[in-house]
C-alpha cells in the first residue's frame, strides 16, 4: 500500500524524527513544564501525529488535500468547543498542529523542515517564558458593598483575594443588592521558576 501512495520512506522517517523531536520538546519540554496540563499535552501529540500522517498520505496519494483538512477542522472545533481552553493552551495546540504540518510537508530537504520546527519552537519558548511578561491571574469578583470608587473597591478587592490588584473594572453596581461586580488582574505571588 506504500508503494502505492509514492511516498520516500527514508525522507517520511527523517521528517517524522524531526516531528517527534518538535512536539516532545514544546509538548513536554514547555507547555507541560510550565501550564501542568496533562491531558494537552495527549491532545496535542495525538493531534500532531495524526496530522503529519494525513499530510503524508495526502501528499503521496491521490486523496484531495481539502477532505483531508476538512476532517481536522471538524475534529478541531468539536474538540475545541467541549472545553474553554485559556488562550496560551490555544497557542500551544496551534503550535502543536502547525509542527505536524511542517514537518510532513516534504520541503526538498530535513534541514528545511528542521528550521521551520525551530521557528515554531522558538516563539512560545521565547514569548510564554515566565520571566519574560509578569504572569496575572484574571478573575470576577462579587463584592458585598455597592460602590462606584475605584480605589477603595481596589482596597477592598485586595483584602479578598489577597493579593495586589493590577488592574480593576468595575462591571456593575447594583444598589438594590448591596453588590459590586469587579473583573481583576491579580499579580501572580507563586514565585515559582519554571
Amino acid at each position: 500500500m506504500l508503494a502505492a501512495l509514492a511516498i520516500d520512506l527514508d525522507a517520511v522517517a527523517l521528517r517524522l524524527a524531526i516531528d517527534v523531536a518538535a512536539i516532545a520538546v514544546l509538548s513536554i519540554g514547555l507547555s507541560y513544564r510550565r501550564h501542568r496540563r496533562r491531558d494537552l499535552v495527549v491532545l496535542q501529540v495525538i493531534f500532531n501525529v495524526g496530522l503529519f500522517a494525513s499530510v503524508v498520505v495526502i501528499a503521496g496519494g491521490d486523496i484531495a488535500a481539502a477532505v483531508g483538512f476538512g476532517l481536522f477542522a471538524v475534529l478541531s472545533i468539536i474538540r475545541l468547543r467541549a472545553e474553554t481552553l485559556a488562550n496560551a493552551d490555544i497557542a500551544y495546540f496551534f503550535a502543536a498542529i502547525v509542527l505536524g504540518l511542517v514537518a510532513a510537508v516534504d520541503l526538498g530537504g530535513a534541514e528545511a523542515n528542521a528550521l521551520l520546527a525551530l521557528l515554531v519552537l522558538a516563539a512560545p519558548a521565547v514569548i510564554d517564558h515566565p520571566r519574560l511578561l509578569a504572569d496575572h491571574q484574571r478573575t470576577e469578583v462579587t463584592l458585598d458593598v455597592a460602590s462606584g470608587d475605584p480605589e477603595a473597591l481596589r482596597r477592598l478587592t485586595e483584602e479578598r483575594v489577597g493579593g495586589r490588584v493590577v488592574r480593576l473594572e468595575v462591571l456593575a453596581v447594583d444598589f438594590v443588592r448591596e453588590v459590586t461586580r469587579v473583573q481583576v488582574l491579580i499579580a501572580d505571588r507563586r514565585g515559582e521558576r519554571r
